[in-house]
């Protein structure tokens, strides 16, 4: 009698220690789902055609998603010179405030030297963008993105010299853009 229960109690002994592990792991998924990130250090690597409509983005640390650049107005319409960045990523929206970088990176277009011979032109340029709003995942969240930019453009000629005209089209161009943050989920 002895050996069946023991037999029976060993039994019961693993079956409730699977049942207590599987309710604390689903306790902790759903605590894991339902809770706020914990914010911190974010990278930032996004890649586009410089022409000021948006590119690719990812994000990496403290915010780990990927999705699309593009620049917009403060009403949140889509405008090429517009002052801010919304992020459309997998789990929400980011809108940040570039202003300083795009007034930085203009600084720097009126320095650079167009190189003549074959009409290409770079420019870099670092800012602050702070962080306007946000939805889903990033509701609430606060901070703000130190970006670099490097810019570079292939001009295309006109009558035998590079067209420098604000409607011009390059003929090629790629901005690559990499930065490093701070955020706080709220």
């Amino acid at each position: 009698m002895n050996r069946s229960w023991s037999s029976i109690s060993a039994r019961a002994l693993v079956a409730l220690v699977l049942v207590m592990f599987a309710a604390i792991a689903g306790t902790t998924v759903a605590l894991a789902a339902s809770s706020t990130p914990p914010g911190g250090a974010f990278r930032v690597f996004g890649v586009s055609n410089g022409l000021g409509g948006g590119g690719k983005i990812l994000l990496t640390g403290a915010i780990g998603d990927h999705g699309q650049s593009q620049s917009v107005t403060t009403s949140g319409q889509v405008n090429q010179n517009g002052s801010y960045v919304k992020l459309t990523l997998t789990q929400g929206t980011l809108t940040l405030n570039k202003t300083a970088l795009d007034n930085a990176i203009n600084r720097q277009f009126e320095k650079a030297k167009l190189n003549r011979p074959n009409c290409s032109l770079s420019a870099a340029a670092s800012g602050e963008l702070p962080f306007v709003s946000g939805t889903g995942l990033y509701a609430g969240a606060t901070g703000s993105a130190h970006i670099t930019v490097a810019v570079g453009f292939i001009l295309p000629r006109k009558n035998g010299k590079c067209d420098t005209a604000n409607s011009a089209t390059p003929t090629a161009s790629q901005q690559i853009i990499y930065g490093t943050g701070s955020v706080t989920f709220n």
